[in-house]
């Protein structure tokens, strides 16, 4: 009888579609209404408007980075140790995890600028490090929560693009709306108005939280039950398994380098057009330009897995990206709309990388699967999210001692910097993105070890295919 209603169960699971696509997709734009702006606006608010010195704020957002990077293993682990509950293993963390986020994101963006100094920095340094773990507690579900609605290396593929999709249609209102918004006429940020962007964006997010949770369904959990032997495992033998998967290695350097360098061209943008053009009509323009290139990688990525490997598609295309964005680095352009142009012939290069980059996350799964005879989708992806979370402290770290190199000065007006201020913001503009491209093209190129054959196989089928032709 057990084993009958078993199978009666696993017949009235909906066969994966469309819906899924969707609800999944929402789920990056939720994420985004939130993470987009903190990651973008968050050093303009608090160094430029809040008057906190670049050099505090690159520490209070390192030390806080790397406390909420341990987060991410503690949030996977209770992940993977909760007990089955009613709408799945991760669904219900995104449900109720959203609402926390939601009110932190507010608070972070309250106008304290009236206040003593000492206050900026503890309010800064405690919000952003709830906004962090209220963050976690949603994104560490949500990205291990591909890895169980479906093991098809097409279907992963499909929800990888409609998770890009979801973070594009997000961030279009940051890259138009936004910096038409948050500038007086002199091309000055005003404090506050953030608070009410945040507050709308919010909203936003959690109604997308809301749909994923009724729309998505997981079903892998329900064909691959854990081994009695292994049930009981520590974390110490999750890790030892990590540390022998060379691909998913490669993949957490490959997104430490693109979070904590190429990522920075975008959030160095409101200086670039406040400081060396002198333009900060133009910020809109160039967001959508760097950012636009995604959607090109969202149409090219799968009609590319037709005829290459994941790894191919999102490694080789580095090196567009790095003679563009090595031109922009080294070479003073004047005129900004060529400036523009290769910034996003740059950002193309790696389009498809991070489209993908999900499904990749997914076949890494299923390869430490294989190492260690233990599914934790949970766990594997909170190790891989602490890298991101880790590499975005250093990010905004390198960004704000950047910028503090460049003599910026938060007290003074953009017509009041000094005269070496501009050249100076548009080179490190340049500089860091630049490395971070080398750096993901090396440690892709010669890491990330997955995909002998087509890219839409994960590695599970690639593994079934050589047993059936074994056999034969």
């Amino acid at each position: 009888m057990v084993g009958k209603s078993s199978k009666q169960n696993r017949k009235e699971i909906r066969p994966f579609n469309i819906r899924d696509k969707i609800g999944y997709g929402l789920g990056d734009f939720g994420c985004n209404m939130s993470f987009a702006f903190v990651n973008n606006y968050m050093l303009l608010y608090f160094v430029t408007c809040m008057k906190i010195d670049p050099d505090h704020y690159a520490i209070i957002i390192f030390i806080s980075k790397i406390l909420d990077a341990l987060n991410d293993i503690v949030i996977g682990r209770l992940c993977d140790k909760a007990k089955q509950r009613k709408g799945g293993k991760f669904i219900p963390w995104i449900r109720w995890g959203c609402i926390p986020l939601l009110v932190s994101s507010v608070l972070l963006f309250v106008d304290i600028s009236g206040s003593a100094y000492w206050f900026k920095i503890a309010y800064c340094f405690v919000f952003y490090f709830i906004w962090g773990i209220a963050y976690t507690a949603v994104n560490v579900p949500y990205g291990s929560l591909q890895s169980v609605i479906t093991r098809d290396g097409d279907e992963r593929a499909s929800l990888s693009t409609y998770r890009s999709v979801g973070a594009m249609l997000a961030q279009i209102p940051i890259m138009i709306l936004i910096p038409k918004l948050v500038y007086d006429t002199e091309g000055n940020p005003i404090g506050g108005r953030f608070i009410w962007i945040v507050l709308v964006m919010g909203a936003l997010g959690l109604a997308a939280f809301t749909a994923l949770s009724k729309l998505v369904t997981e079903r892998v959990h329900d064909q691959t039950p854990a081994k009695p032997e292994l049930e009981k495992t520590s974390i110490l033998f999750t890790l030892r398994a990590f540390f022998r998967n060379r691909p998913l290695l490669g993949l957490c350097f490959a997104t430490i380098a693109q979070i904590s360098c190429l990522n920075t061209l975008t959030s160095y943008l409101n200086y670039i057009f406040m400081l060396y053009y002198k333009n900060t009509d133009l910020i809109s323009i160039a967001v959508i330009i760097c950012g636009l290139p995604v959607a090109f990688g969202i149409v090219l990525s799968k009609p590319l897995l037709r005829r290459f490997t994941k790894k191919q598609v999102c490694t080789y295309p580095f090196l567009l990206s790095i003679v563009s964005i090595g031109i922009i680095t080294f070479v003073p352009i004047p005129n900004p709309y060529i400036w523009m142009a290769l910034a996003g012939v740059g950002m193309l290069g790696t389009s498809c990388f991070m489209v993908l980059i999900w499904a990749m996350v997914s076949d890494c799964i299923d390869y430490q699967e294989e190492l260690s005879g233990k599914r934790e989708e949970g766990t594997i992806y909170a190790i891989y999210s602490f890298c991101r979370n880790a590499s975005q402290g250093i990010g905004q770290g390198i960004t704000a001692l950047a910028l503090g190199w460049t003599g910026y000065d938060e007290n003074l007006t953009v017509a009041q910097q000094a005269a070496q201020v501009p050249e100076r913001v548009r080179f490190t503009t340049g500089l860091i993105p630049f490395v971070g491209c080398v750096l993901c093209f090396v440690f892709l190129l010669l890491m990330y070890n997955l995909g002998d054959k087509k890219g839409s196989e994960t590695f599970m089928q690639q593994q079934a295919a050589k047993k059936a032709k074994a056999k034969k």
